[in-house]
């Protein structure tokens, strides 16, 4: 029965001339450590289909995630941690064989496309079956580089961009155009990865430390950490585990939260502004926020930790900051009144998402299970072709 959802493949680039008379062991231990990155990275929502050679075909159901930014931020860390990885591997060596000089020309794609599809379960692994199946497998071979100028890059089809809601984000791509046979033009948006690499490597840490805090508070809600990043982030659900009558967001970039990006969230008459200081999916964020008591703020951390069944979600409270002595009574008051309504509303928010997965509302989706010989056959695949 054919289901409606996202097709991912993630391909990695440079390897004609990473193999041009390499040496065939140094090379496969390469490919070997990169596609182990890009596994990892293919979590939930994302199901694994296949390994192919240096490419991971993946899929994720609709309703596995909740906003189009977490899609593009999932494809924004798994292009950051191979980076991470290229760039290790490249000072961890002192080889001078031609596989190991030409690490540097290793790099990443993405092709994102939204449709309809079959999964055919083969026993090893789900196969996908479809016409949009081939499409997005058509558009391995384009004129993108050559065109751009760009050789890292995330490709969202047409029929992607306006399923993922990403439209202000799109404006900022570069529109690109390929035709196929019997499949005329497909419209393309492409994302340079390389700023993405630039952006992570500056950015600066800003977390609560658990030690130093007010209160921490957590519960286990059962989806994996990216559905559960949503379920922490979107207005309306901070707006149930936050206990507010109301939750507004302003000053948002290219239509993406992050950071300066501001919550206002509203008991009554008073809007508290709350101002996102660090934003890191789908590990924590961190805002900046005042509080019910004149020139006093806080800093609080919602971080997410993968757990077997779930994912905890830990809200770390900082120290009141502000003028000493309205500080002293904001901190007697806060460490009485803010765990219990916190807690109160995390558990507002697990009974949310529990009805919300019973209803089909949102799905959870199990992490796929790749195995050591399947990795190494694609290795091997990849290495012969």
């Amino acid at each position: 029965m054919a289901e409606q959802g996202y097709i991912v493949i993630s391909d990695i680039t440079g390897y004609t001339a990473f193999l041009s008379g390499s040496e065939l062991d140094h090379a496969q231990d390469s490919l070997h450590s990169l596609l182990e990155v890009l596994i990892q990275h293919a979590e939930p929502p994302l199901v694994i289909s296949r390994l192919e050679g240096d490419a991971v075909i993946s899929y994720a159901p609709s309703g596995s995630f909740l906003q189009g930014q977490t899609l593009v931020e999932l494809l924004e860390n798994t292009y950051a941690a191979f980076r991470q990885a290229r760039q290790r591997m490249q000072l961890n060596t002192t080889c001078a064989c031609n596989a190991c000089k030409n690490i540097p020309n290793l790099d990443l794609k993405f092709f994102v496309h939204y449709g309809s599809f079959v999964v055919d379960d083969l026993g090893t692994h789900p196969e996908l079956v479809g016409s949009d199946v081939n499409l997005i497998h058509r558009l391995l071979k384009n004129e993108i580089s050559q065109t751009t100028g760009i050789y890292a890059y995330a490709a969202y089809t047409e029929a992607a961009v306006n399923m993922l809601g990403i439209h202000d984000f799109s404006d900022e791509m570069i529109p690109h155009t390929e035709n196929y046979d019997h499949l005329g033009d497909v419209r393309l948006y492409v994302q340079d990865m390389q700023p993405v690499w630039e952006r992570e490597r500056k950015r600066r840490r800003v977390f609560v430390d658990p030690g130093d805090a007010l209160f921490t508070l957590e519960i286990e809600l059962p989806a994996p950490a990216p559905l559960v990043w949503d379920f922490v982030t979107m207005p309306e659900y901070r707006q149930t585990f936050l206990g507010a009558d109301s939750m507004e967001v302003t000053n948002r970039l290219q239509g993406r939260t992050t950071n300066g990006t501001v919550f206002y969230c509203a008991h009554g008459e008073a809007r508290i502004p709350q101002t996102v200081v660090d934003w890191r999916p789908f590990d924590y964020y961190t805002y900046h926020s005042e509080t019910p008591y004149p020139e006093i703020k806080a800093m609080v951390s919602v971080r997410l930790v993968p757990e077997v069944e779930g994912t905890r979600v830990m809200v770390i409270c900082g120290q009141p900051e502000g003028p000493r002595l309205k500080r002293l009574r904001a901190k007697r008051a806060l460490k009485v009144l803010g765990p219990a309504g916190t807690q109160q509303g995390l558990e507002a928010l697990r009974d949310r998402v529990v009805q919300d997965l019973e209803r089909g509302e949102a799905v959870r989706v199990e992490p796929t299970r790749v195995s050591p010989e399947q990795v190494a056959a694609a290795v091997e695949s990849s290495l012969a072709g």
